[in-house]
């Protein structure tokens, strides 16, 4: 970056820019996880010598926060191949089961929706059918973040639900609606 003719082709620039700040933030996850450590085995050290059950109490409690973010932090690691930092687009197709697997159809978007705005993520609805009685009957979603696709690469096939139906009098059951995943590029 320090070239003097770094800004030349601007596009270039900002993307290693982008790319610059993904690996700083990366690695300064992981300095603040290393430094919560240590500072968690001093607080563990003092309250072993001096007998304070009450630090020592806290250090636990403080070693299940740190665990939670680890394991967060290392699945991010994980997520290292060339498509998975970049948005996704998620699509969902109720198959066989009428209004039943429209309205499955409806409880996955709300899941996905809810999902999504849990990690940070943005939601874009790119398109919406509306099921005859109730439910969706196609949905495309554009999920826009940081590692979207990764996260959501292996949410491709079907998700079954059984119940027995409120909207149908003879009580069947089976319902099946389809889920595209597919790469948004850089959206």
């Amino acid at each position: 970056m320090s070239q003097p003719d770094f800004w030349n082709d601007n596009e270039a620039a900002q993307k290693l820019i982008a790319e610059a700040n993904v690996v700083k933030s990366v690695v300064e996850q992981f300095q603040k996880l290393n430094s919560d450590y240590e500072d968690l085995e001093v607080m563990a050290e003092l309250a072993e010598e001096e007998g304070d059950e009450g630090m020592a109490a806290e250090a636990a409690a403080s070693v299940a926060g740190l665990v939670k973010r680890l394991e967060d932090f290392e699945l991010q690691l994980l997520l290292n191949q060339p498509y998975d930092r970049l948005n996704a687009i998620l699509e969902l197709h109720p198959g066989a089961g009428g209004t039943e697997s429209q309205d499955w159809a409806e409880m996955l978007l709300r899941m996905y929706r809810r999902w999504a705005e849990k990690r940070g993520f943005g939601v874009e609805v790119l398109d919406y059918l509306e099921g005859d009685e109730a439910g969706v009957k196609s949905v495309t979603l554009l999920i826009k973040g940081y590692n979207a696709y990764g996260y959501l690469k292996a949410e491709k096939g079907v998700h079954r639900l059984v119940r027995i139906s409120p909207f149908d009098a003879s009580g069947r059951r089976a319902y099946v609606v389809r889920i595209v995943r597919r790469d948004a590029g850089d959206r």
